[in-house]
């Protein structure tokens, strides 16, 4: 009785298992042949794959979803997941952060900072990108505070558009300033002071097309020292050899900024980190 007992016992778990091998084969080729329909038709294949995966598991595992931020599901040659660094393009913007999100952040944040009605930012910002084309498309990448300014002062850059064509006829004035918003509010004479400096340090280049493709060498204070301070380093000795290196590297005059004429850092100027550093923490005016 008790061997036939076993035998029976035995029997009975044979065939659940049987039962459960031929079960979960029958989904795995109810999941291949339903995979292969969707990815004929290119729709549904991975969450055909997760539910399949979920099923086959019976319970003991659970599988997740999770919604990318990656337009499109790219790997290697070794099947690894494609880093973001190398594929930018491939990353979608956040959900509402569009042209038509930005902008109206871009309203709403303006109109609190003037103390304005909304309807009234709007047409100042309709003037100030009558006046500076190329500047609402990058409404969401221009600081904010540029924004602000400019939007306060719409009379003024106006002004500085028609100053800065005279001091550069044939600068891209949309491309610079659209990369540069701050420098339609600075200083007209110094800035006609670096645009005399690089002209006589280097006057066979054309620094109105330099300036409108290299808009961040703005950031240099001293021009006719930047030069010079390249010249000594490279062992540059005549004007055919600097015109040749800077028509080739412009950008090479931000290797040679130091100290307190170097770029802002993240954290404010050399100056302002320099405080901090030492002790420093307030902010006014930074």
């Amino acid at each position: 009785m008790a061997t036939r007992a076993m035998a029976n016992a035995t029997t009975a778990t044979t065939s659940a298992m049987t039962r459960h091998r031929v079960s979960s084969s029958r989904r795995a080729r109810g999941w291949r042949t339903a995979s292969r329909a969707s990815s004929e038709d290119g729709r549904g294949t991975t969450e055909d794959a997760i539910d399949a995966l979920a099923e086959l598991s019976d319970g003991r595992w659970r599988v997740g979803r999770y919604r990318s931020k990656r337009k499109e599901h790219l790997v290697n040659e070794l099947g690894d997941i494609v880093a973001e660094e190398r594929s930018g393009s491939n990353i979608a913007e956040h959900v509402g952060w569009n042209d038509g999100g930005k902008l109206r952040f871009c309203v709403a944040t303006v109109a609190r900072e003037l103390d304005l009605d909304e309807d009234e930012v709007g047409k100042k910002l309709v003037n100030l990108f009558a006046l500076v084309p190329g500047m609402e498309s990058r409404i969401g990448d221009v600081k904010m505070a540029d924004v602000v300014r400019m939007t306060a002062r719409v009379p003024d850059v106006a002004v500085a558009m028609v100053r800065l064509r005279d001091l550069l006829p044939e600068a891209d004035l949309s491309k610079m300033v659209t990369a540069r918003p701050s420098l339609l509010l600075e200083d007209f004479d110094e800035i006609a002071r670096k645009i005399g400096e690089l002209r006589e340090c280097a006057p066979r280049l054309r620094w109105d097309a330099i300036l409108s493709d290299f808009p961040h060498l703005w950031e240099i204070h001293d021009m006719r020292g930047n030069v010079e301070m390249l010249k000594e380093k490279l062992s540059v000795e005549d004007d055919d050899a600097l015109t040749k290196l800077l028509g080739g590297r412009p950008e090479l005059l931000l290797s040679v900024q130091s100290r307190h004429d170097m770029i802002t850092y993240d954290n404010g100027t050399l100056a302002q980190v320099e405080a901090m550093v030492n002790g420093d923490r307030t902010s006014d005016g930074w």
